[in-house]
């Protein structure tokens, strides 16, 4: 069924990528683990990084939070000069194109502003949790939240920000639906 192209691409993509990743990101995570910066929150009954360790902190939002956005940025700053260099006198497929590809990008900046919009609490607490020395007791579940919230917010906002997501989605949603048929339909009643 798969053409040796299309394969070749599952492979690298599920083989080789995504394990090396994984492995990339538990490597960049483990210096938290040798500082010995997680702790037991006990009022939250969980494991987490407390505010308190300014270090364990830092490197939390450097590398799980900072790293990612500032690949995202060079990125955009990378195909929007790009696009920006194109000759503005393209054929009218290569503006298509273009646009095509701009309209993504767009689409991906509303992605990362979301992305940075749900984080905004959890930053103010943890900015006033270094200022004041005193931690909100409901800071852990405002930044749990947080991370509930986009996650949900990001799936619902993919389906309705891709065209042909949202039409598979709504192709699906109709099916489901039970609808009246018009004209005079015989019911039978069973009976026991």
């Amino acid at each position: 069924m798969y053409s040796n192209n299309r394969r070749l691409q599952f492979f690298w993509l599920y083989v080789i990528i995504i394990p090396v990743q994984l492995v990339g990101v538990s490597i960049l995570v483990c210096p938290i683990l040798i500082w010995h910066d997680v702790t037991y929150v006990s009022n939250e009954y969980y494991c987490f990084v407390p505010f308190t360790q300014t270090r364990g902190i830092l490197w939390i939002l450097l590398i799980i939070y900072g790293l990612p956005l500032l690949y995202l940025l060079l990125i955009y700053i990378r195909i929007i000069l790009f696009i920006r260099q194109q000759s503005n006198t393209v054929i009218l497929a290569v503006k298509r194109r273009q646009q095509r590809d701009l309209l993504a990008i767009q689409r991906i900046f509303i992605n990362v502003g979301l992305l940075i919009t749900i984080g905004i609490p959890g930053s103010v607490l943890l900015i006033m949790c270094f200022i004041t020395g005193q931690q909100n007791p409901f800071s852990y579940r405002i930044l749990m939240i947080g991370l509930e919230v986009s996650m949900t917010v990001l799936s619902i906002e993919m389906i309705f920000m891709t065209p042909q997501l949202k039409k598979i989605v709504m192709r699906r949603w109709q099916q489901n639906r039970i609808t009246p048929i018009a004209g005079d339909i015989q019911m039978r009643t069973i009976t026991s």
